[in-house]
């Protein structure tokens, strides 16, 4: 069976087509990606955050909160 000069072209066009729609398809896809991150979630109260919270909402006496923070003081990681 022969094929065609016609047949040959339209089958190499159709195949460049396919390559363009993959390629252009990626690269759309990464360029949402890039613009649109995933949402980072919230970061955790410190120690020394919570501590403070806990007092200005009363739940600890003013000697359990100098306290705490000293002892949160002593543990504290130097960076």
């Amino acid at each position: 069976m022969m094929h065609s000069t016609a047949d040959a072209a339209f089958w190499s066009i159709l195949v460049l087509v396919l390559w363009i729609l993959v390629v252009g398809g990626a690269a759309v896809a990464a360029v949402r990606i890039i613009r649109h991150p995933q949402p980072k979630p919230p970061a955790l109260p410190s120690p020394l955050d919570i501590l403070e919270r806990r007092y200005a909402a009363g739940e600890i006496t003013r000697e359990d909160f100098d306290e705490a923070r000293a002892r949160l003081r002593e543990h504290e990681i130097d960076v």
